[in-house]
């Protein structure tokens, strides 16, 4: 039988009480967004392109209802929206990403043809199945984010442990 007995001595203690301040919110910050960045540029490659508005509204963003300090930090790669009829606002985006049957009203100074047309080509009619980019986004590349946040986060400690006196 062997018996191994380890103690920390004050200076260790002193190494992981700077480690543990070194893995704070600004690192678990950088860490998350470098992660996500990786699927966003991801997602921008797979998007389906018509217009450009869906691709021009993917973004970044930081849930702040699942973060909480220096213990997790919690990213989503979505796509900006808001209300039908602003001019490049991507409302529909999941309709693209899910599929659909049912397009929207027709604005009121817009004939029927050139409406159905318009509908056809951006959002997709019954037979028009769905394009999704964002899971497979996630899928293709997750494995190499974890790879850049395994990085970014060796960084974010080596720069602040050469800070700290």
């Amino acid at each position: 039988m062997v018996n191994i007995e380890t103690k920390l001595t004050g200076n260790m203690l002193q190494g992981l009480d700077k480690l543990i301040a070194a893995a704070g919110e600004s690192t678990l910050r950088a860490t998350g967004f470098a992660g996500a960045q990786v699927f966003l540029e991801e997602a921008k490659i797979r998007v389906p392109v018509k217009s450009g508005t869906i691709k021009a509204n993917l973004i970044i963003k930081r849930a702040e209802e699942k973060s909480s300090g220096a213990d997790k930090q919690t990213y989503l790669v979505t796509v900006r929206s808001g209300k039908k009829g602003n001019d490049g606002d991507a409302f529909y985006w999941r309709w693209v990403e899910n599929g659909h049957l049912i397009v929207g009203k027709k604005a009121k100074k817009a004939a029927w043809k050139a409406h159905r047309q318009a509908a056809k080509l951006e959002y997709g009619n019954s037979k028009i199945g769905a394009k999704p980019f964002i899971r497979p986004a996630y899928e293709s590349v997750k494995d190499r984010a974890i790879d850049v946040m395994v990085i970014k986060m060796g960084q974010k400690i080596q720069s602040f442990l050469r800070e700290s006196p």
